[in-house]
């Protein structure tokens, strides 16, 4: 790479609205969670785009890797969590799972499927907080960094972390 001089800027990647999906066979758990991600928005300022499936089926048809964070439901009808869990690891690394649980024992064999966490039901809000702060802590480490390299005919957009050596 040719650049004309020393001088290079460092900024943020453009930061995205994060994704969330609610994959939850009780309608009002998934409305309680929702209620829950903006009441979260109003006091945190942090934008979020929800997405709402009633099991594990509906979120895996045509699954592609669009959602940051994942809420689901261990115990469904058609196709149980874990069995969903696996199947979306499966297509996707990235993706924060959170279970949402009435029974603790399922969060042992969340580690099988790298699950981030999980939430006992009743839901509270506070708990729900807690995890979010985590998650917002998480997703933020993941954020790009990008240099600003002024180059022979303009400039060279590089992604620090594909920097090896200066």
């Amino acid at each position: 790479m040719d650049c004309a001089g020393p001088q290079c800027d460092v900024e943020k990647g453009e930061q995205q609205m994060t994704r969330i999906a609610i994959v939850e066979d009780e309608a009002a758990v998934r409305e309680q969670l929702a209620g829950y991600v903006q009441r979260y928005t109003r006091q945190y300022g942090t934008p979020f785009e929800v997405t709402e499936f009633a099991d594990g089926m509906e979120i895996l048809e045509d699954y592609r890797p669009q959602f940051d964070i994942i809420f689901l439901d261990v115990e469904m009808k058609r196709l149980n969590g874990m069995e969903t869990a696996q199947r979306i690891r499966e297509l996707d690394d990235d993706v924060l799972l959170i279970f949402i649980t009435n029974m603790a024992q399922y969060a042992i064999k969340g580690y099988a499927v790298q699950a981030l966490d999980y939430i006992l039901k009743p839901l509270s809000y506070y708990a729900f907080c807690q995890r979010m702060n985590h998650v917002r802590e998480l997703l933020g480490r993941r954020q790009k960094h990008f240099l600003t390299v002024p180059c022979a005919g303009g400039v060279q957009k590089l992604d620090v972390s594909d920097i090896y050596y200066v």
